[in-house]
């Protein structure tokens, strides 16, 4: 391995479907196990232990705009999961010769490298509009079933 193989922390999307979630500062996906004690008194001060399921979430740090929010509280609200991928950045869709953004267009992050994908419910969603500074909306997915990595 060399530096070359280090991945910086923007080059790491949330997309919902296709699309990114815009404005995004942060993003994290989590992986928990959950186990069940299998030890006897044959075991001694070791203990053993089964895995039992895998739970998995994302959540996702944004400046708050008013292009999309809504749509991730509908859907909180509905109930209804949806489709979220974590992935590399594909190149954005509209940028000038020197790599410049052109933030009028309104085009995206195409999806890259997929590193996970599943369904997953909306199950906390927080928006922040502080005095004096910029409106930040913090959410949270939980997954509905399995997680497909891309060493599937």
């Amino acid at each position: 391995m060399t530096n070359q193989d280090i991945v910086k922390g923007s080059a790491l999307m949330v997309f919902l479907g296709g699309s990114a979630i815009g404005f995004a500062t942060s993003h994290a996906l989590s992986l928990t196990t959950s186990t069940v004690s299998t030890s006897t008194k044959d075991h001694g001060d070791y203990p053993s232990v089964t895995a039992q399921s895998i739970e998995w979430e994302v959540t996702a740090e944004n400046l708050y705009s008013d292009a999309g929010e809504t749509a991730y509280m509908n859907a909180m609200l509905t109930k209804v999961p949806v489709d979220i991928k974590f992935a590399k950045a594909g190149n954005y869709s509209n940028t000038d010769e020197k790599g410049i953004v052109d933030n009028e267009d309104k085009t995206a992050w195409t999806v890259g490298t997929v590193l996970a994908e599943g369904k997953a419910l909306i199950t906390s969603l927080n928006i922040n509009a502080p005095a004096g500074d910029n409106a930040t909306m913090s959410v949270t997915f939980t997954g509905v079933g399995s997680l497909k990595t891309a060493q599937e």
